[in-house]
This record gives C-alpha cells, structure tokens and sequence, in this order.
C-alpha cells in the first residue's frame, strides 16, 4: 500500500509530501529439482502463497518487495492451467512463473505537482494472481505396460527389472504408477513402467496415468491368455482407450501371459509364464535390442 504522509521538520514548516510506493508482492515459480521423483507432495501441501509487498512509509521510504516463492517439482512435469498445458519442466533447472505478485501501491509523493503542492491522494496496492493448477508427470520412460486389470503387467515389470511393485489377484490392484530398470551390457539403463489407468470395459478411470504413454518409445500390452473372453476384443478395447495417448513412432507389442514361450498365440508378439520365469529371458532380450538399436 502506498502511503500518505507529509514532511515535517524543524524549521521546514512545509515540507510537502514524502509518502512512499508499496512494494509489489513475490512472484510464485515452479522449478525442475533433480531431488524430487514424484508428485506425493502436493497431495497435502495444496495452497501455496508468496510474500506481500511491504508498505511505503514517511520520508519517502518505499516498501520492500515480497520474495518470490519457488516450488520445487520434479523434471518432467506438466503444467496445466484452464485445461491448457502452459509450461514442461523436462530437464532439472527448467522454471516457469504460474502467478504474478500484485503490483505495489502508490504514495502520496507521487501525486505532487506544481499546481498540486499537497496531494492526499494514494493508490492501493493490487492482488496477486491466484490460480488452480493441474500437475502431471511425465518420466523420461522407455517401456510402457498397458492392460487391462489383472492382465499380468505387475508381474512382467517384476520379472524383467526385479521392481517392487504389488502383484495382486484382485482388480485395479496398481495405483500408482511403479518403475523398474533395465540394463544391457554395456551399461545403459532403460526404464520400464506399469500404468495404472484402466477398468475393466476399457474405459480409463479416473485416477489414470495414462498420459505417462505420450513418452514412451516401446509399448507391451499384456493380454491374459487363460480368459474365456475373446483376446482381440480385450486388445481393441485397450488400444481405444490409449489411442490418443500412443506416441508417434512408437512400437507396440502383444505380450500374452500365463502362456508358455512353445506355445505363443498366433495373435501376440510373445508369451510369458511369469510365476515359472518361462519366456522372461527371450522377452528382456528382444526389448533390449529394439531400444538400443541392434538386432535380435
């Protein structure tokens, strides 16, 4: 706020006014931090406000402006605001101001004029923005496991990578998205993803993760091989659901599970028996192979 006051001194009996400007709040910045892996933070901490400006005072003193407020998110998140994507903070460092601090108010100083010797006029200080936002992450992924529930996907993360992630009877047992990695010989690292998103009729639900896909550069779709139900029908209801998410370029194999490697179905790229380890060895070699490039 800007404030009104005027001179007053020892033998200057008319000082004129001195009131100074209000200092504009602090800005709010999300920025790429390499500590940060997730988006679990923001699960409780949702409001988020940066310092207000002080206020001007006598003696022509402006106020200090607030100190911006920088949230740290993790690389490869998504800003969204109104439903459209406003920034991608991909790489560590990357930042990006989602509120502006209001603008300062203005004293009484400011108004002084020739024709105007003791102004008492003052301008308040404005708000700041203040805004809803929608937070998504998207890791720098290279395998992607899409499904339907139950369709062995948990399973295959833990049997290629060795992940820690809930392997379940029971429907949508995955809740969040788990990753494991996988390493050739030569010491690259490639990282595999189990998505979460799916009911059961194929229609994504609402805590999905699917959006995870769009950066993807291989995509496994399991299929249980010992349901009754038609697989080509359970394929097309997933790739309905994910058609707007598949990457450009990227493959997509069918993996069948619980089936065994000697028998794969003529409808799936390849066949995996998880629980006895059969085809697990072939499937981690072909997938190495097409993400660096070499030939099975």
């Amino acid at each position: 706020m800007g404030a009104m006051s005027f001179r007053r001194e020892r033998y200057i009996p008319r000082g004129g006014p001195d009131g100074g400007n209000g200092g504009r709040g602090g800005d709010i910045i999300l920025v790429a931090d390499e500590q940060l892996t997730d988006l679990t933070i923001f699960r409780h901490a949702v409001h988020h406000k940066a310092e207000r400006g002080q206020h001007g005072e006598g003696r022509i003193r402006h106020g200090r402006a607030g100190t911006d407020l920088e949230v740290s998110v993790p690389p490869g998140t998504r800003v969204i605001r109104d439903d459209a994507v406003i920034a991608e903070l991909d790489a560590v460092g990357d930042r990006v101001r989602v509120a502006r601090g209001g603008d300062g108010g203005v004293g009484n100083r400011a108004f002084r004029s020739s024709t105007h010797q003791t102004p008492r006029e003052t301008v308040p200080g404005l708000p700041g923005e203040q805004a809803w936002l929608t937070l998504e992450l998207r890791l720098a992924v290279d395998v992607a496991l899409i499904g339907l529930p139950n369709s062995g996907k948990s399973a295959v993360l833990v049997a290629l990578t060795g992940a820690a992630a809930t392997v379940a009877p029971y429907p949508q047992s995955t809740r969040e998205p788990a990753i494991g990695p996988l390493t050739d010989d030569e010491g690259h690292i490639f990282h595999v993803i189990d998505l979460p998103g799916l009911a059961e009729d194929g229609t994504p639900r609402p805590d999905s993760r699917l959006g995870q896909l769009e950066r993807a550069r291989l995509v496994l779709h399991c299929v249980d091989a010992e349901l009754p139900e038609p697989p080509r029908e359970r394929i097309a209801r997933v790739r309905d659901a994910v058609r707007d998410r598949m990457p450009p370029g990227a493959r997509e194999w069918i993996v069948a599970t619980r089936a065994f490697s000697d028998e794969c179905p003529d409808w799936a790229d390849y066949a995996v028996e998880t629980e006895l380890e059969d085809g697990v060895d072939a499937l981690r070699t072909a997938i190495l192979a097409e993400l660096s490039g070499a030939t099975v």
